[in-house]
This record gives structure tokens, C-alpha cells and sequence, in this order.
């Protein structure tokens, strides 16, 4: 993948992206890669992981780390969490890119689906956030008599919202829920991890060309692009070239509790 910063801007770090076998969670891993990072790959498919690991290493970026898990189950991540640290030392970086979509009315809406794409999208962030602090930032704020980290590691955590939190969207109010919630719990995390000294901000992508928009056929892809100020739905290239400025401390260190709109002009916030 073509880098988009300095070259080597990640070496030395690990970064943990979910949802990272397929779509935009694939794109943002091989971007991070390209620049260095460590990059610990978790999605559920554990086979998809392994091609997304060899495809990551064959370019001569350091190999992945591939700690399959569901997102929803708290001991998973807790174990996906601990295998990172045990593999690489450390943990600088968490995007939660990982998500799912059941449409339908509300009236028309199964409450299991409901509670599952709130799972995934709300839970999952708020438990990787939670097991990356606590098995790692929070001790190492405590060994340091409990005063912020001014050591200049670099510590991140990249949440995924949407231009639908913004908008609305018809046949996902579990969707949008999740999101704007992320959106709040971003603004929150960003409060509290202050004194670790890590950068809390959130995306909010419109329509990106992955597996999962490709159910809502080419019609709809044209429309949803013409939607936009720049004519097109994005590719998920637009969003991990965006996510790495967003990792970087030299480009985005002084920025932090923000949830960025990359949309294409689809909402103007």
C-alpha cells in the first residue's frame, strides 16, 4: 500500500485494528503496516486474518499479529488484548473499525438484531478501549506515581461513528444508536485518558465501496454518490490514509475528543 506520511512514522509501535478482514478494517491494517506499526489484526474469521496476515507481510511490513475474537465477548478481548502484549511488549493504538448491519423498519425490527448490532459496533469499542487500559496504559500511569504519561509515546484510539449518527438513516436505528453513542463515548474516553496522554478521536464516514455496501446494489451506489459534494461514494483507502494522519502524533498530537466527518460532503457539520 502507498504510504501517505514519512516513512517509518509507526516503526516500533503496535496497533490493534478490529474488523480487520475485510473492508475498511483490511485497508486501515495494511495502511498502518505500510508505515511500520506492529499491527494485531482481530476480526471473528480466523482463516480471513491469516490471508490478511500473509498479504501484510509479503509487502515487507512487520508481520501482524492475528488474535481472532468477537468483539461482544469480553474474555475474547480480554485475551486478544493479552495476546497483543504478549506478542509485541506494547500497545500504542486502537482503532475499532469493526461493525455490522441488520436493516429493517422499527416496526419491523427483531430485538435480537437490535441488541446485536448495538454489541458489536457500542460494546466492542467500549471493551477494547477498556482491556488496552487496563492491561497496559492504566499500570503504566500507575508506576508513574499516578501522574500523566509525558514520556512522548505515541497512544491513540480511533473510534468509528457515521455521517448516519448525524443524519438518520431509515432501517437502522440500531445503527445510528451505536454511532452517536460512540460519538459520546469518544468525547468521554478522551477525558479520561488524558493523563496516559492518548488521543481520543472518532471518524464518521458516509458510503465506502466494502462488501457490506455492495448489498444495496449499483443503483443505490450511484445515488448514494451523487449524494455527495465530490460525486462518489469513498474508498476504504480515503479512510485509512485519514486514519493514519489521525495515528500520527506529528501530524495530529494536538488533537483529541473530535469526531472528523469524512464524508465527501454528504453532511456538512
Amino acid at each position: 500500500m502507498e504510504r501517505v506520511l514519512r516513512e517509518g512514522a509507526f516503526t516500533g509501535q503496535t496497533h490493534v485494528v478490529t474488523g480487520a478482514g475485510q473492508g475498511i478494517g483490511r485497508s486501515v491494517a495494511g495502511a498502518l503496516a505500510a508505515h511500520g506499526a506492529s499491527v494485531a489484526l482481530v476480526d471473528l474469521d480466523e482463516g480471513r486474518l491469516k490471508e490478511v496476515q500473509a498479504e501484510i507481510a509479503g509487502t515487507g511490513a512487520p508481520e501482524p499479529v492475528v488474535a481472532a475474537a468477537n468483539v461482544t465477548d469480553e474474555d475474547a478481548v480480554k485475551a486478544a488484548v493479552a495476546t497483543t502484549l504478549e506478542a509485541t511488549g506494547q500497545i500504542n493504538g486502537v482503532v475499532n473499525v469493526a461493525g455490522v448491519t441488520r436493516d429493517a423498519r422499527i416496526a419491523k425490527k427483531s430485538y435480537e438484531d437490535f441488541k446485536l448490532v448495538l454489541a458489536v459496533h457500542l460494546h466492542g469499542t467500549f471493551l477494547f478501549t477498556r482491556e488496552v487500559a487496563a492491561q497496559h496504559w492504566h499500570p503504566l500511569f500507575k508506576e508513574n506515581g499516578n501522574q500523566p504519561l509525558d514520556d512522548g509515546v505515541n497512544r491513540f484510539i480511533l473510534n468509528f461513528s457515521s455521517v448516519s449518527a448525524r443524519n438518520g438513516n431509515i432501517g437502522q436505528i440500531d445503527y445510528t444508536a451505536a454511532k452517536g453513542a460512540i460519538e459520546a463515548a469518544t468525547r468521554t474516553t478522551a477525558r479520561e485518558f488524558s493523563s496516559y496522554r492518548a488521543r481520543v478521536n472518532a471518524i464518521a464516514p458516509g458510503p465506502v465501496n466494502t462488501p457490506m455496501l455492495a448489498e444495496v446494489g449499483e443503483a443505490g451506489i450511484r445515488a448514494m454518490g451523487a449524494a455527495t459534494l465530490v460525486g462518489r461514494i469513498a474508498e476504504p483507502e480515503d479512510i485509512s490514509n485519514f486514519i493514519c494522519a489521525l495515528a500520527d502524533r506529528r501530524t495530529s498530537g494536538y488533537v483529541t475528543g473530535q469526531v472528523f466527518q469524512v464524508n465527501g460532503g454528504m453532511y456538512l457539520a
